[in-house]
């Protein structure tokens, strides 16, 4: 392993960093739920578009007015709903009690998500739902073949009937054969039935699966947009505590003070490269003016940090900024972290 990797693992592997080490899982989480998003808008769309087709026409071009409606009306729902969770979650973890606004926050984004889970169920039932067809297709097929078997025995039970018996025996035995053929039409018939039923059954069945796989996934896609937007609230939460317990400390309090005496020296970034730098009697008189709480050690020794750094250059008398402020408080900074 070589001598740089190592040392790169070891910074990962032994300096837990929240804000670092979290940062793509926050990426990744929260632009994947927006996935989730628009396959929501799609599936409601569905739904609502089911629903406005029953309105009669009232004016040109209205079932694109309406397509056009219920896209950007689901648009902006869903982002309120990802705005709404996004608030309440920040809320809970700046207030870690309950509070009025946190109740009135739950109920609002449980509104929020109940609606959107409403819609988008429904839109994906009405998308995938061929109950109807199944049925009218079994009603046809039923009716189609039982009413050749009828027409087939009928006919042949009229022609029964119709013969002229000459003999007490000869109606027994035609009623008898007409019985038969009665008896034979109506179980075929019930097979028919039967056997189409089954198959339909069958179908439903897979249909009615179907509706459970969208509902248990309409569901997931409700959950990933809520850990999403949860997570990033609480990356960027525990991000700005994690900095705010290392500013805390002495190097990083430092750190502070020489950025704003960095802006004091710099005239607010006005100072340009190669201009000449300001006194040091008159760093110490700004800063005593700007109320900053530096002392005359900390304004020396931040003064020869800038000659050390190559921020300033020249003799005592004529010193030089060597770059721009902005480049100069990216080297402070990393120099100090």
């Amino acid at each position: 392993m070589k001598i740089d990797k190592y040392f790169k693992l070891k910074n990962d592997l032994e300096t837990f960093n929240f804000e670092k080490n979290f940062n793509s899982l926050s990426k990744t989480l929260y632009y994947f739920s927006f996935l989730g998003n628009i396959f929501l808008i799609l599936f409601s769309y569905f739904f609502i578009k089911d629903i406005t087709n029953s309105i009669p026409t009232l004016f040109t071009g209205q079932g694109i007015f309406f397509s056009i409606f219920i896209i950007l009306f689901m648009t902006g729902y869903e982002l309120f709903k990802r705005f709404s969770f996004q608030q309440l979650t920040g809320t809970i973890l700046r207030s870690r009690k309950v509070t009025t606004n946190i109740v009135l926050g739950i109920l609002v984004s449980l509104i929020l998500v109940t609606g959107s889970f409403y819609l988008s169920l429904n839109g994906a039932h009405r998308l995938i739902d061929t109950s109807g067809t199944v049925q009218t297709a079994v009603d046809s097929s039923v009716n189609k073949q039982t009413d050749s078997l009828a027409k087939y025995y009928n006919k042949e039970i009229d022609f029964y009937r119709n013969q002229k018996s000459t003999t007490r025996a000869d109606r027994k035995y035609r009623d008898s054969i007409v019985a038969v053929l009665q008896t034979t039409k109506d179980e075929k018939i019930q097979l028919v039935e039967s056997k189409i039923s089954n198959k339909s059954t069958d179908k439903l069945n897979k249909v009615q699966e179907n509706n459970t796989a969208f509902a248990i996934m309409v569901f997931f896609l409700e959950l990933i947009i809520l850990i999403g937007v949860a997570f990033d609230a609480y990356y960027i939460w525990t991000s700005y505590n994690e900095m705010k317990q290392i500013l805390t400390t002495p190097k990083y309090k430092q750190l502070e003070i020489n950025l704003r005496l960095l802006k004091l020296f710099y005239q607010n970034g006005r100072k340009k490269e190669q201009d000449l730098t300001i006194s040091k009697s008159k760093m110490i008189s700004l800063v005593s003016a700007s109320k900053i709480s530096a002392n005359q050690k900390e304004i020396s020794d931040f003064l020869a940090l800038c000659s050390e750094l190559e921020i300033t250059s020249g003799t005592r008398r004529k010193k030089v900024y060597n770059m721009s402020y902005e480049n100069a408080k990216g080297l402070l900074e990393n120099q100090e972290i």
